[in-house]
């Protein structure tokens, strides 16, 4: 006699075969539904093609995943998962016309959001508006300040952006009284700022120096050499991978060392430690995903195998894109499977309550759909590898603090 049928968000991959009562038997998928479409606006050429490519390889992982044990299972049948990618130009005025012909032509059943804060924010608008459910991997807080009610984010708030360097920082001997905080001229990086620098503030540190440089700076030994006269124990900085290298390139040369050098982004990426090589080490970040990081896992596989799955598959590493891509897709896999349908307010109903707990963290949003239930993770360069040093409990090193000066490395 077949037992019970396991629908997918009971199975972690590793159990799939025992959770719930299930048999080998009753795991076989049942046959087939029609497909459940997810559409998806994406930067496939322009300038931001590159975080394009990983996050639709991290659509494309999901998608192969569901399909391989069954699909999704919705209805008493297994629906085959298709992921419609269409490239938005890297333009936010495209996405949200590439969103309105995913929604009105192609009926598509849900969305993925693309890359990009700006061209999130408008796809939001135009889903919303179509009462469409989107996810997004996108964190900057004023999408989700608008009162939504069928966009959510898989990702933590712009806000969480290096704090959790705070809370390590002072939580090591000798404890840092000051910081400085420098940042890209750009609005996410603007918001990220404001934010730490108001943080910093209830936490009781100083922060002596706070001030800004324009995108595609190169030299930035200036700023570094204002910093250096402030001496601060923190120097916390915020833009992408290639401000973090101009910055410790500036470090170096003028021979700076605080107590500790913390960025939103750069030492977790292989292009920063092949760059920097000797001056990366000590270095902190503050990451959306690591794949080393131990994190509960409810569903799907966990961190490392996935990014040796990827690996496999891709012949790269995923990034903290992949994974918020494969992450919002299973978010909707989930949901709709909860929901029993593919009706938008039943899924949209289904994702307001989801509790999931993942390789990228915990999946969990607030009233606005945001997720401030997960916590980024904290890295450390330490002898040429990006180690996870914070939280405590995803941790697998140990914080190696204070830097030491550069000629005593």
């Amino acid at each position: 006699m077949m037992g019970p049928r396991c629908p997918a968000f009971l199975l972690p991959l590793a159990t799939a075969l025992v959770v719930a009562g299930c048999s080998s038997e009753a795991a076989r998928p049942q046959p087939q539904g029609d497909p459940i479409v997810i559409g998806a606006p994406l930067a496939l050429t322009g300038s931001l093609s590159g975080e394009g490519q990983m996050a639709q390889e991290g659509y494309y992982f999901c998608r192969n995943w569901v399909n391989a044990k069954g699909g999704v299972y919705v209805g008493g049948a297994w629906h085959p998962l298709v992921v419609n990618v269409q490239d938005d130009q890297s333009r936010a005025s495209v996405s949200a016309q590439v969103t309105e012909r995913l929604i009105s032509q192609d009926h598509v059943h849900l969305l993925l959001g693309p890359v990009g804060n700006l061209a999130a924010d408008r796809d939001a608008a135009v889903a919303e508006a179509h009462q469409v459910p989107i996810l997004l991997s996108s964190s900057a807080e004023g999408t989700f300040n608008r009162q939504f009610q069928y966009v959510f984010g898989v990702a933590s708030p712009a806000s969480h952006y290096l704090q959790g360097v705070v809370d390590m920082a002072l939580s090591l001997t000798p404890a840092p009284q000051s910081a400085a905080i420098l940042f890209a001229r750009d609005a996410f990086s603007s918001e990220v700022a404001n934010d730490l620098n108001a943080y910093a503030a209830t936490k009781g540190l100083n922060v002596v120096y706070f001030d800004s440089f324009p995108g595609g700076t190169n030299d930035l030994r200036g700023k570094l050499g204002a910093i250096a006269a402030t001496a601060p124990d923190l120097v916390l900085g915020v833009g992408g991978p290639s401000d973090t290298v101009v910055t410790m390139e500036a470090a170096r040369q003028l021979d700076v060392h605080p107590r500790l050098f913390a960025f939103t982004s750069g030492p977790g990426d292989p292009g920063f430690l092949s760059d920097m090589k000797q001056s990366a080490e000590y270095v902190y970040d503050s990451t959306q995903w690591a794949a080393g990081a131990r994190l509960p896992i409810g569903y799907f596989l966990d961190g490392k195998t996935y990014a040796a799955q990827y690996l496999a598959a891709y012949g790269h590493r995923p990034d903290p894109y992949s994974a918020a891509g494969t992450a919002g897709c299973l978010a909707l896999e989930v949901a709709t499977e909860r929901a029993g349908t593919t009706e938008p307010q039943a899924v949209r109903s289904a994702l307001a309550a989801l509790d999931l707990q993942t390789f990228y963290g915990e999946i969990r949003f607030d009233s606005r759909g945001l997720n401030v239930f997960k916590p980024m993770e904290v890295e450390q360069v330490q002898d040429g590898l990006a180690v996870v040093v914070w939280p405590p409990a995803a941790a697998t090193g140990r914080p190696r603090y204070p830097m030491p000066a550069w000629d005593q490395r």
